[in-house]
């Protein structure tokens, strides 16, 4: 079909699909209208804000921190505000249980651990398994005591 002899008249053209001059409508969009996606997640974390309240919590330069969150994101913020003082910051895999994250906890020294609420379940996996615990602030929906997002609201 298409070989050294073809010519324009043989190759096919497709055909546009007609245009729908209300789609606007039918997708729920008003003309002109624009409408901003909201993280699933929850509110933004202010790096500034996870600096300053780290401070506040008394960890200094040197100092460890656990990160067991899910969202990359959120632990991205949590990591630049906290490295902005020195602190170290070491993600734990949310997909490990049990004993293998007892001993990624173990191994990483923290004195601090930031924990997901959804990641509650793995969390408490560790409990019974390690000779000494750090501290525990959860992150998201659901926690009543040691709320980050509480502690990081305040402060605005």
């Amino acid at each position: 079909m298409f070989g050294v002899n073809s010519t324009v008249t043989d190759i096919p053209v497709p055909t546009p699909a007609p245009r729908d001059p209300d789609w606007r409508f039918r997708s729920g969009l008003a003309s002109g209208e624009l409408r901003l996606l909201q993280p699933q997640a929850g509110p933004a974390i202010c790096p500034n804000r996870v600096a300053h309240w780290a401070y506040g919590e008394g960890l200094r330069a040197g100092e460890t921190v656990a990160l067991l969150v899910r969202d990359l994101g959120q632990a991205e913020a949590i990591r630049l505000g906290l490295a902005r003082i020195g602190i170290h910051v070491t993600g734990l895999d949310g997909s490990r249980r049990g004993e293998a994250l007892a001993d990624s906890l173990a191994l990483s020294g923290a004195t601090l651990v930031i924990v997901d609420t959804a990641l509650a379940d793995a969390y408490a996996g560790v409990m019974g398994r390690l000779a000494s615990y750090p501290t525990v602030w959860w992150n998201g929906p659901g926690a009543d005591f040691a709320s980050l997002d509480l502690a990081l609201a305040e402060q605005g």
